[in-house]
């Protein structure tokens, strides 16, 4: 008691010394419940009353959440912040009228839930990926296989991807991928070594490479909104709900007190759109606010910018041999956002006999559409060349185009052209989409290429033309059909084709479909049904026949299991006939366990039930798996830097077990593990009946206090009370109505599964 009485003088001091600093000889302190624009805050501050004027520090008014300048000890006139000040001296109250912009902003987050959920600690493992499939067809027998294996350890994983044969004529394998990467979500950045892909924009090439990669990449934060989004904010005056609809669909509702506000990173679709903000206040009064957008990747918003760096000797027969490197490159890209309206962008590339430059822009052209605009040029030893490109884009209901245009010169070169892929000479590539309504949609699309050739005499080279139009139209047929068609015209080689088809559903998961089909003058027609395997334990299938100018013929067969996926099938063309037996998925090590599963593209979990077998486990409220024997669940499809909800259904667990949480926000690394521990205790719940050393029921409207764990719980009749999360010994202090006490000691009995026991206490 005299340690705490020596703080509170302490604190009073200070406080005292504080106001000393402010106040000035006849001042008047006083302390009034404060109401805002005729609302009450339910708030007490103090005020200081100087020549009839109010004042008060900057920190009391921070307290009231309204904006001020000035340190915390800082005296500021009330007039200069309020427009009315109406003082009640006798209720000790005070209603200030206060402008919005002294007021704090109310933020409305539309992705409150991604911010509030950290990044979960990272795991360490291994994973090999597989995908095996086994042909015979007239004697020839092969094994194939596409394998990925990464260790990952916190923000790094080490990752390696291979190919591999073996046949009758012998066996072949290839190194695709190895790869050392490590992120920083915290920055945005990825640091690779190894084979990477270097970085790239719509005007350049990305060639593969084995060296170094330092690059920015908004992967690591899904949340992110990149593109430039209105500014979406206003003004209440009384408490008000805020609504936000895109393109007429509402995406939230959320009320705000008085005051500004302002909506962080609306979720927004690509394209074209409008967007509405709705005040509605207390007496239902709704006022609107509509901005057009264009939202667009291929912008940036004002500040944010993204890079990548590359070194490394350039790739060649990827996907043939392990170890075929060229030459050594260097490589940069940068994009930067200037404005809502303009991003600029640039990218480079040198060898030893190359150099290249080039500059780009992005304009939003009024929220309608976007052009993009880029220049470079390059010096090798065949000489020096540019290249120009120019595109303007618009996606929108009910018209949606694109059209680009690209012409470089003949001396124009960049790493691929050394490496032996000529750039194109020109390049004109045109869409267009219809929204018809209720008629259906119609799409086309034009492009035109010319591309040198290199030819085996002496490297010379020849350019190959290519000319063609695509045309589709998609229309729905009753409540669940949809019907089809698509042409397509090849001008340089006198190629056409030509296909009308309908899709029908049936059952739960079965699709069936029909289709005519003219290529060059081949008429076939095909008939079709499917069944996909979307949960563990589907067994999906699928029939195909062609029939017309040439016969196809195919049956298969597919089981998706907690282990894997497995395939089995059998086809016919023309007078040959081919088996195929197929294995896709995984095997991973992590906490301590192995485990078998489908193929893990991304991020996973596993997931531990305190030992419990045979409990159901929920992703997003989806059903997911059942704990094996040893209470564990390995989940394989989460989506990584993204929130992740898990559950498990507590209907599943004992009686006698009781989890400390039902479900668990996750947000995991990429292509890694993490692992989630449901944590469940036993139950030790005991119904005692108290008596007295003379045998009678303690009577009822006494009460019980455990020492050890402070619970208390009543007494009712005969003595019976209930008693829950006990220590191994409790001490208990009854008090009996007429304010005498007694005590008792409870030992429950040990077991094993724990849960409700009953026994008989006598309080002394």
């Amino acid at each position: 008691m005299k340690r705490l009485a020596h703080w509170i003088l302490l604190l009073t001091l200070v406080i005292l010394s504080a106001a000393a600093r402010a106040a000035e000889p006849g001042d008047e302190a006083l302390l009034l419940e404060v109401s805002i624009n005729g609302r009450g805050t339910d708030l007490v501050a103090q005020f200081t009353r100087r020549q009839q004027t109010l004042y008060s520090t900057a920190a009391e008014l921070r307290s009231l959440k309204l904006k001020v300048d000035g340190a915390d000890n800082d005296l500021i006139a009330i007039s200069s912040i309020a427009t009315r000040i109406q003082l009640d001296e006798a209720a000790a109250k005070v209603n200030l009228d206060i402008p919005a912009r002294f007021m704090n902003t109310t933020d409305i987050d539309a992705n409150s839930v991604a911010n509030n959920v950290p990044l979960s600690a990272g795991g360490r493992g291994l994973v090999l990926n597989y995908d095996l499939l086994a042909t015979s067809s007239s004697g020839l027998h092969a094994l194939g296989g596409l394998f990925d294996a990464r260790w990952f350890s916190g923000s790094s994983v080490f990752s390696s991807t291979g190919l591999g044969y073996l046949g009758n004529s012998g066996g072949t394998s290839a190194r695709l991928e190895t790869t050392y990467t490590y992120s920083e979500p915290a920055t945005l950045t990825r640091y690779r070594v190894g084979d990477v892909i270097n970085g790239s924009l719509a005007w350049s090439r990305s060639v593969r490479m084995g060296g170094f990669q330092y690059a920015s990449d908004f992967n690591l934060r899904p949340d992110l909104v990149r593109f430039p989004t209105p500014s979406l904010g206003g003004e209440t005056v009384v408490p008000s709900t805020v609504d936000l609809f895109v393109n007429g669909v509402r995406q939230l509702s959320q009320p705000v007190p008085p005051g500004p506000f302002e909506i962080r990173q609306p979720p927004i679709a690509s394209g074209a759109g409008q967007i509405a903000v709705a005040v509605t206040d207390e007496l239902g009064r709704q006022t609107f606010r509509t901005v057009n957008f264009y939202a667009t990747d291929r912008l940036l918003k004002e500040g944010l910018s993204s890079y990548s760096a590359e070194g490394g000797w350039v790739r060649r027969n990827y996907g043939l041999r392990s170890n075929n490197y060229g030459q050594f490159a260097l490589s940069g890209t940068a994009r930067r956002g200037m404005s809502d309206w303009l991003t600029l962008e640039t990218h480079g590339e040198a060898m030893r006999s190359l150099k290249l430059a080039g500059a780009g822009a992005v304009f939003n052209l009024g929220n309608r559409a976007v052009l993009a605009t880029a220049l470079s040029g390059s010096s090798s030893d065949n000489g020096s060349g540019q290249q120009v490109s120019v595109a303007i884009e618009r996606n929108a209901d009910p018209i949606s185009l694109s059209l680009s245009r690209s012409q470089s010169t003949r001396g124009y070169q960049d790493i691929g052209a050394i490496e032996g892929a000529p750039v194109s000479r020109s390049s004109t590539i045109a869409t267009l989409g219809l929204n018809l309504g209720s008629a259906g949609s119609l799409s086309m699309a034009y492009a035109m290429t010319k591309s040198p050739i290199l030819l085996t005499d002496g490297g010379a080279t020849s350019i190959s033309d290519s000319e063609t139009v695509t045309i589709t139209y998609f229309k729905s047929v009753g409540s669940t059909s949809n019907m089809y068609m698509t042409a397509y015209r090849d001008f340089r080689n006198s190629g056409y084709g030509a296909t009308v088809g309908l899709i029908i559903p049936f059952g739960g998961r079965d699709v069936g479909g029909a289709s005519v089909n003219n290529s060059n003058g081949q008429r076939t027609t095909t008939f079709q049904a499917s069944r996909p395997t979307i949960s563990i334990g589907d067994i999906g299938w699928q029939l195909q026949d062609t029939e017309g100018s040439y016969r196809q013929r195919l049956g298969q067969v597919n089981y998706k299991s907690r282990y894997g996926s497995f395939s089995a099938a059998a086809s016919q063309s023309v007078n040959v006939t081919s088996e195929r037996l197929g294995a896709r998925g995984s095997l991973t090590m992590m906490d301590g366990s192995v485990f078998a599963s489908d193929w893990i593209e991304d991020s996973f979990a596993v997931v531990n039930a305190s030992g419990v077998k045979n409990v159901g486990i929920y992703t997003e409220n989806r059903y997911a798996g059942r704990t094996d024997d040893n209470g564990q669940l390995l989940l394989t499809d989460l989506r990584a830097y993204d929130v992740n909800k898990v559950s498990v259904d507590v209907l599943d667990l004992p009686l006698t077990l009781q989890l400390d949480q039902s479900d668990q926000y996750v947000k995991p690394r990429d292509r890694s593990g993490v692992v989630i521990n449901f944590t469940a205790k036993r139950a030790s719940d005991v119904t005692i009946t108290l008596k007295d050393a003379a045998g009678n029921f303690i009577p009822m409207g006494s009460s019980i206090r455990v020492r050890e764990t402070g619970l208390s719980a009543p007494v009712g009749y005969d003595g019976i009370s209930y008693l829950q999360e006990l220590a191994p010994v409790n001490t208990l202090d009854v008090l009996l109505p007429s304010g005498a006490q007694c005590h008792a000691t409870l030992t429950p009995p040990g077991r094993a599964d724990g849960g409700m026991t009953n026994e008989t206490v006598v309080c002394r």
